[in-house]
């Protein structure tokens, strides 16, 4: 009786063994899959030095001193152009250095975040660029473990069977965005930043950055946007950034953009205005608070021009353009709001503003009157065949202007603002 019992037993279990199998499921899946870049200690401060020119890959935030085009490739280095010809800009060399976003430039010193640290690289020979000095750790937005430091994902979509139990948490995203990656991937989006120089070209010992930056110049002081802070560094010797305070943004800031005295900094959820007649230590005056969004600023005269967009970082649903009266600046009044298509950086001066729309192109509006800046027939033109993100503006006899995209490195006179002429383009060509 006891060997008949096992027996049963045996054969209770195949029997559901085999049930099991049967009952297996599987079912095949799209995703992204996002796969760990991590930089050790050694790339990230190794001493820094020019490699010959590159091609443009992806590239992220520019920067204009001296008749000198600076082209970041995001987290991996910097492009230098000499631009003395606009209508052939010539790749002089590469930077490369990890982790890199976003620059500024004072009295030939090339100052650059890494990742945590922040660098000056000597420019006077734009030839033969070198390291001053670094400031370790200041930062500290990124964590280390025992690969090194988390930079970022590749990202590659995949189409495999799996189980039906399977949800797309390792290291991967549902393409129905059933799962989402922690990790904020684009400095365009730029969420990608704004700003950039206190000065003009008038004042040749600084630059000129895009609406996206996240450093911005004052005086003897850099001001740096890092998600609910603002760090101020004193560079009076630019070798030698010298942490000084670090003052509450009060908003996620994503860009900073110092205009005569004050500083304005672009966040997910507004414009904070702060004052700068103690450069040392900025102090909240105002803001202006919008619903959730990317959020560029740019300034002209008594008013702010403000970008909001929906995307994967910014979490909002709004795409639109604001316009506010600054001419109080402790009490900036929200005037007019026009719909756009997905606006990322801008440019303005009193004639034009020249917005980028993402994949929609370039708009150019009459800026004649800012409160009617954003209507249909303010629209002067529209460049749709390329993407761009963001723009800078030159002054002078020229009237130039830079723009960053998807496809490249664009210039245009804008003399005109109604008919912008392509001087030149440097194309993105990935490997």
């Amino acid at each position: 009786m006891r060997i008949f019992n096992v027996f049963f037993f045996i054969c209770l279990v195949s029997l559901f063994a085999t049930s099991c199998t049967k009952d297996k499921c599987n079912q095949t899946v799209t995703y992204t899959k996002y796969t760990p870049i991590y930089v050790t200690l050694d790339e990230l401060r190794a001493e820094v030095h020019a490699e010959a020119p590159r091609n443009l890959e992806n590239p992220g935030k520019i920067y204009f001193y001296q008749d000198h085009i600076f082209i970041n490739e995001i987290r991996e280095g910097i492009h230098i152009f000499d631009n003395s010809d606009p209508e052939n800009p010539t790749p002089i060399s590469f930077l490369p250095l990890r982790g890199n976003l976003d620059m500024v430039v004072k009295n030939d010193q090339l100052i650059v975040d890494q990742l945590n640290d922040i660098a000056t690289i000597d420019i006077s020979d734009i030839n033969q660029p070198r390291l001053l000095g670094r400031q370790i750790d200041v930062f500290n937005v990124y964590s280390f473990d025992q690969n090194g430091i988390l930079v970022g994902y590749d990202s590659e979509e995949v189409t495999e069977d799996v189980d039906c139990d399977w949800n797309g948490r390792n290291g991967g995203v549902l393409v129905d965005n059933a799962f989402f990656a922690d990790f904020n991937q684009a400095s365009r989006e730029i969420g990608i930043p704004n700003i950039v120089a206190s000065g003009d070209l008038s004042a040749p010992s600084i630059g000129i950055a895009g609406s996206f930056a996240r450093f911005s110049l004052y005086e003897d002081f850099l001001y740096v946007a890092q998600n609910w802070e603002i760090k101020v560094f004193d560079i009076e010797d630019p070798s030698n950034p010298v942490e000084g305070v670090t003052v509450g943004a009060q908003t996620n800031s994503e860009t900073a953009y110092v205009y005569r005295d004050h500083l304005f900094i672009g966040g997910t959820t507004g414009m904070n205005i702060f004052d700068l007649s103690d450069p040392r230590n900025p102090t909240f005056i105002s803001g202006y608070s919008h619903m959730v969004g990317c959020d560029p600023v740019a300034i002209s005269g008594d008013y702010a021009y403000v970008t909001i967009r929906q995307g994967n970082t910014c979490r909002g649903n709004l795409d639109q353009l604001d316009v506010l009266d600054i001419s109080d600046i402790f009490n900036p009044i929200l005037e007019e709001s026009f719909r756009m298509d997905n606006p990322h950086g801008l440019a303005v001066t009193p004639e034009a503003l020249f917005l980028c729309e993402g994949e929609s192109g370039l708009k150019v509006f009459d800026n004649s009157d800012p409160l009617t800046v954003g209507d249909d027939e303010k629209l002067l033109t529209h460049f749709n065949d390329f993407e761009a993100y963001d723009v800078i503006y030159l002054p002078g006899q020229e009237d130039v202007l830079l723009l960053i995209g998807a496809d490249g490195f664009y210039q245009f006179d804008v003399s005109n603002p109604a008919q912008p002429v392509e001087i030149s383009h440097i194309p993105v060509i990935r490997s």
